[in-house]
């Protein structure tokens, strides 16, 4: 199986985390997984030849439309949603634009790549061990669709992490369709439109196109200290220091709840 992993984002980003999410994947992932890297204006330094870094504006006509078709819409920007929906201290359910960079990286890599498998990961990651080769089978399994961090029908999966496999007859359409949602703009028409909820949409409609493998452990909740992705398998290699855990540099003592015998999580429960 080929791997190729891919993310995104801006000089904001690049200085406070996604410089150490590309050094650390350079040292802990296989040589022979490629890491694709959509920027946002600016320039991040790489090391392997296999880590590419694209302009994300040059290659994407669709983000840059979808951004300018919405430089001033309140409505993608997290400063309106929907009537009764619509909750100003949880604002980032409703910016658009701020996710679309995301799901264009995607769309363009999906259409370039020539791998199996097709990996987001998020930039405020970082691979705390070394990832074996073999264990990329193990979640990313050739018989399904996808796979992911899903937390139930009451809460968006946590997609810091999705890996679609672009080798199965419907991998590359439910890409498609998913941009589709930004691109004809029906986000608008849902009850959120951050990635993450939109990606469920699209994901509910394809559950009888193909299996999609839950990583979550606790699948029916937001999932064990309301932090899945740490407490999955991909806690054994990762860290997703998502939100304000940037501030220390890793996920909190109290949400490690699973491989704690682990030394990196040991260290980080000691952290209290």
């Amino acid at each position: 199986m080929k791997y190729t992993v891919v993310t995104t984002f801006n000089r904001d980003g690049l200085d406070t985390y996604a410089q150490r999410m590309i050094e650390t994947f350079e040292q802990q992932w296989p040589k022979s997984v490629d890491l694709l890297i959509y920027a946002e204006n600016c320039q991040p330094s790489v090391d392997r030849p296999n880590t590419v870094v694209r302009d994300i504006f040059a290659v994407s006509p669709q983000l840059t439309a979808f951004q300018e078709r919405h430089r001033n819409n309140d409505l993608a920007h997290g400063r309106a949603g929907p009537p009764g929906v619509f909750d100003e201290r949880k604002q980032f359910r409703w910016d658009a634009a701020r996710f679309s960079y995301k799901v264009y990286a995607i769309a363009h890599a999906a259409a370039t790549v020539d791998s199996d498998y097709l990996i987001w990961l998020d930039a405020d990651t970082h691979t705390h061990s070394t990832v074996p080769v073999e264990w990329l089978a193990t979640v990313c399994p050739d018989t399904a669709l996808a796979s992911y961090l899903g937390r139930g029908e009451r809460y968006h999966s946590e997609c810091g992490w999705v890996g679609y496999n672009l080798s199965h007859p419907e991998g590359k359409n439910f890409i498609q369709d998913f941009v589709a949602m930004y691109d004809q703009d029906l986000i608008f028409n849902e009850k959120e439109w951050h990635d993450s909820y939109i990606w469920d949409v699209v994901r509910r409609r394809y559950m009888e196109r193909g299996s999609f493998h839950n990583l979550n452990p606790d699948p029916d909740t937001k999932g064990l200290a309301k932090h899945p992705f740490i407490n999955s398998e991909l806690g054994r290699y990762m860290d997703h220091v998502k939100g304000k855990r940037k501030e220390q540099g890793h996920s909190r003592a109290k949400e490690v709840v699973l491989h704690s015998d682990h030394p990196y999580w040991h260290r980080v429960r000691g952290m209290r």
